[in-house]
């Protein structure tokens, strides 16, 4: 374990010696598909099907313009590189925090590397699948982040990060689609081990949280208003092999991962509330009205089945009128008759059959046409703000590995974010772009900005070797950039 000289600054983060602390994993730099990160995080308003679980649990319903099919679903996949370049400074130490790191290795005589030098080989991997049937739909979602962290200290072990989390949430669309809620788990699994050695488990932990949103969308107008909240995601259970037991004189137990890490009694992921607004400029429009294929269908279905009803009828009638009448009618002539009455209703129901799955057809291509015939201008502006709840007694992995009880997370922090968005070639390029300011949970860092541009690409159509029906493909891209910290990714998935 590393210590400190008496003589250093009062202001230097003492040493972890108990287990009394937690973990936080706070995620400060946005890490999300790539429409999302090039939209700057601020689609709470907007989020829809599968990449909106990220933003508003209430997405999975979500009954968009494109959506003619009572049945829809849709699979994304995406992998980014956020620190790809180097120089990251991924949970915002600050310019403060790191000249007082650089001060401190001077003095110990360590070398004057900081954090923002030493966290690096970063991936970050999205997949999911969302489906909707009528005013419900699901969306289960999973994205993994992994990269490793430097000590400070030459005693201290590198480690290797995994964080992965989980999404799974179900919604309803009320009100003819225009009121969306949601509610699901969050689930964040934790795996910590030493740099190059995957069997020298550090911390691993699996948390689950409940999350719900809701979203409202106006028929016809041209502004969504969207409010989702999650709880806190905290886990103690550890689930190491090389965990050490030290019985201190003062009778306390003393936990540790081998014999350089002092493991923490909890690892949390602080509550998180956000709101959000968005705003369309141009022809096309935010909120049409959705048309629900089955009751389009049912509309028909009722004058089919009330003339079967009324021919049901007087098959009863003449039925009952014969059986009145059975000594003056020969058997035989009566079950011919029956026979036949059977025969002509079964030719018409086949034609009222054919008929309906015409009619359906057609509506289909009606709602299709309508679709399509939508213009494509517009431009979308959206808001969007993000309020993080405050952790107890929480250190941030950079002091977990350092083993300094260098605190944050003490109070709540908040992070705006803007964006606009909009598709200069009709039905082939979409661009976007936003901004957001990134809060730092140390006591001394300071808040950074963050500048996001991003743009989907239609390419072609594919059925994935003939195993799904065939769907129009997009390519997507996104850059994050801000001081000291870079991302940028690719992904795949439908075009609308």
């Amino acid at each position: 374990m590393l210590t400190v000289p008496r003589t250093a600054s009062a202001q230097e983060p003492p040493p972890i010696e108990r287990n009394d602390y937690a973990l936080e994993l706070f995620q400060g730099p946005l890490l999300a598909p790539g429409r999302i990160t090039g939209l700057a995080g601020a689609t709470t308003a907007t989020a829809q099907s599968l990449e909106g679980v990220y933003n508003n649990a209430a997405a999975p319903a979500v009954r968009e313009a494109h959506s003619i099919d009572r049945f829809e679903w849709e699979p994304t996949a995406g992998i980014a590189f956020p620190g790809a370049y180097g120089g990251t400074d991924f949970n915002n130490r600050g310019e403060k925090g790191i000249e007082r790191q650089i001060e401190r290795n001077r003095r110990l005589g360590l070398p004057h590397r900081s954090t923002v030098e030493t966290t690096d080989r970063f991936l970050y991997l999205n997949a999911g699948l969302w489906g909707q049937i009528g005013n419900f739909g699901m969306t289960v979602t999973a994205d993994m982040l992994r990269y490793d962290v430097a000590a400070q200290a030459s005693a201290q072990p590198s480690l290797t990060v995994g964080l992965t989390r989980v999404h799974a949430v179900g919604a309803y669309g009320f009100l003819k689609n225009q009121l969306c809620v949601g509610a699901g788990l969050r689930l964040a699994y934790v795996d910590i081990n030493e740099v190059g050695n995957s069997d020298a488990g550090v911390i691993s932990m699996l948390g689950a949280g409940p999350q719900a949103g809701l979203i409202v969308k106006p028929e016809g107008r041209s502004w969504r208003v969207g409010l989702t909240a999650r709880a806190p995601v905290s886990a103690s259970s550890f689930s190491l092999e090389n965990l050490i037991r030290e019985q201190q004189a003062s009778g306390a137990v003393i936990r540790r991962a081998g014999p350089a890490f002092i493991v923490p009694d909890r690892i949390v992921q602080p509550w998180e509330l956000e709101a959000g607004v968005a705003y369309q400029l141009g022809p096309r429009p935010l909120n049409p009205s959705w048309i629900d294929p089955l009751e389009q269908k049912r509309e028909r279905e009722r004058i089919i089945l009330d003339r079967r009803a009324k021919r049901l009828a007087a098959r009863r009638a003449e039925t009952a009128s014969m059986m009145l009448a059975r000594s003056r009618i020969d058997r035989g002539k009566r079950a011919r008759r029956l026979a036949q009455m059977a025969r002509e209703e079964a030719a018409v129901q086949a034609l009222e059959d054919a008929e309906l799955a015409e009619i359906e057809k057609r509506l289909h291509d009606e709602r299709k046409a309508r679709y399509l015939n939508w213009p494509r201008e517009h431009v979308l502006l959206l808001a969007r703000v993000l309020v993080t709840g405050a952790s107890a007694e929480a250190v941030a992995l950079e002091g977990f590995i350092d083993q300094r009880r260098e605190l944050g997370g003490a109070r709540v922090t908040v992070a705006p974010r803007l964006a606009v968005e909009s598709e200069p070639v009709p039905n082939l390029l979409k661009t976007r772009a936003g901004v957001y300011l990134e809060p730092s949970r140390f006591r001394d860092g300071t808040a950074r900005q963050h500048f996001t541009v991003g743009f989907d690409v239609r390419v072609l159509k594919w059925s994935i070797f003939d195993l799904f029906p065939e769907h129009q493909w997009r390519v997507s891209a996104f850059l994050d950039i801000a001081q000291r910290y870079q991302n940028f990714g690719i992904g795949v998935g439908t075009w609308h």
